[in-house]
């Protein structure tokens, strides 16, 4: 957080109250989905708040954050020709080595 960071006295309230479970996560009411009281947008930044402010996030009710998943690094697909080059190379070299018995059988 290489920035100082002005936040409104309406999030700088919500850090000194403690909030219900439910207000974090949607709830399922009735058979209908209940928004939560804070979208996540607005967690971000009241999580960005305790952190400058010295508060715990779990002190004022939030759930922990989620942990990143990790990217899965596949190598790049590339083009079909290169794909199949090593294939038609070796395949090549196949009908080479088989080229006199070829000519021979042609030749008779």
């Amino acid at each position: 957080m290489a920035t100082a960071r002005k936040f409104s006295e309406k999030v700088l309230k919500h850090l000194k109250t403690t909030h219900p479970e439910n207000a974090f996560s949607p709830t399922f009411v009735n058979n209908f989905w209940r928004s939560p009281k804070f979208s996540l947008r607005r967690q971000a930044e009241l999580r960005k708040a305790c952190l400058l402010n010295n508060v715990d996030p779990a002190s004022i009710g939030m759930p922990e954050p989620k942990p990143q998943k990790i990217m899965q690094k596949k190598p790049p697909k590339g083009h079909k020709q290169q794909r199949e080059y090593a294939a038609k190379q070796e395949k090549i070299q196949k009908n080479l080595d088989d080229m006199p018995q070829k000519i021979q059988k042609w030749k008779m």
